[in-house]
């Protein structure tokens, strides 16, 4: 299959010839592009698209399929890179979502990936750093636990065990339900899992995490009090040295709770050095903020509270994985126990990629040392 690919694609800045591409990759993969994949490709390019005629957006669909295959790019990468305003050289710099998945695989143990996709693994190598209580509910064997934990934390977060991006993470309360309705809602969180399942194809867990609520320092939360707003602190593991790249802070807004590119979440860019934001805050969607739409604060300039003892617990939380060359790393800033871990992150986008405004990946090639030696991802 991949001799076929090669046959058939041709590096070109032709929209017209990426067109003609992308219509013979999709004859030659009948099965990754069949009515319901299209359908969904369709749904996201119209969402980013909105008034666009149909002949657009069907052009829009041919260039992220050329794309996808070209330089390894979603369709959300696509449009939120500029990939359409780009020469072939400027999008060689960026290290977009398949190409990443390679350098992550190389610089992290494939089969230890569970420790960092399960929420639940993360927790229990870090319940210092999490500052908060975390249980599993998996089986009926759990329902002790559930209820213990929901009578100290009536009010908490689901989030399914092992997804990302914020698929099915809810912010939940069982205050006021007696006994037997707090049965039936355990009943309906073991459900709930195995449907995660079904509806975002992603994951291998059929069970959910609760967390007790994070109760956020003032300073963070006063940019946007409903969500909780945390700091992406990726750290590259070289030779034994632990370096904090690109961290970044992640901020939501309109009053949701989750910090999730689904709901316009703003990432601004932080001095790794001083914990100063220096950039403003941008999302997926091409919108860029000098200061917060809802609280009015300014983004540059602003300084991350406690920033050493930030980079201190991202360092040492990094060392108790050697084995890991990257982690995006998330914290919150409590309000009475300092920083605490959120979670850690296998892969992760490289957001620094959409605020800075330009592909990095030479820059994160010359740190790690290595870089990919094929021309196209799927060839490795």
């Amino acid at each position: 299959m991949n001799d076929k690919l090669k046959d058939i694609i041709r590096i070109t800045d032709n929209p017209s010839e990426m067109k003609a591409i992308a219509r013979e990759i999709m004859a030659l993969k009948p099965d990754k592009y069949g009515e319901k994949a299209m359908a969904e490709i369709e749904a996201a390019v119209r969402k980013r698209m909105p008034v666009a005629t149909d002949g657009e957006v069907g052009d829009a669909i041919l260039a992220t399929i050329y794309h996808y295959w070209v330089y390894g790019s979603t369709y959300d990468e696509y449009f939120y890179y500029g990939f359409a305003r780009k020469t072939h050289a400027e999008k060689l710099e960026y290290m977009a979502f398949r190409v990443r998945l390679l350098y992550m695989d190389h610089l992290n143990p494939r089969e230890e990936k569970h420790l960092l996709f399960n929420k639940y693994e993360t927790y229990r190598l870090f319940p210092e750093y999490f500052k908060r209580d975390v249980i599993l509910c998996s089986s009926e064997a759990d329902w002790e636990t559930f209820l213990a934990f929901t009578d100290k934390h009536p009010e908490f977060v689901v989030k399914p065990t092992d997804m990302s991006g914020g698929r099915g993470v809810r912010r939940d309360s069982v205050a006021g339900m007696d006994t037997a309705r707090k049965r039936a809602f355990f009943g309906e969180l073991l459900a709930e899992g195995t449907a995660n399942r079904e509806k975002f194809r992603r994951g291998h867990e059929s069970s959910v995490v609760l967390e007790e609520l994070i109760e956020q320092a003032d300073e963070m939360a006063a940019f946007h009090p409903q969500s909780v707003n945390g700091v992406r602190v990726p750290t590259v593991n070289v030779d034994g040295h632990v370096h904090i790249y690109q961290p970044w802070f992640k901020v939501g807004r309109g009053g949701n709770f989750l910090t999730s590119a689904v709901f316009g979440t703003l990432d601004a860019g932080i001095d790794a050095e001083t914990g100063i934001i220096d950039t403003p805050g941008m999302n997926e969607t091409d919108e860029v903020f000098d200061a917060h739409p809802d609280s009015h604060i300014p983004f540059v300039g602003f300084q991350i509270p406690r920033w050493k003892e930030l980079v201190d617990m991202a360092r040492d939380c990094a060392g108790r994985l050697p084995k890991f060359g990257y982690v995006g790393w998330d914290f919150v800033l409590t309000k009475q126990n300092g920083w605490c871990v959120m979670e850690g992150n296998y892969s992760g986008d490289f957001m620094w990629q959409l605020y800075r405004q330009k592909g990095m990946k030479k820059e994160f090639e010359d740190l790690i040392g290595w870089k990919l030696d094929k021309q196209f991802w799927w060839e490795a």
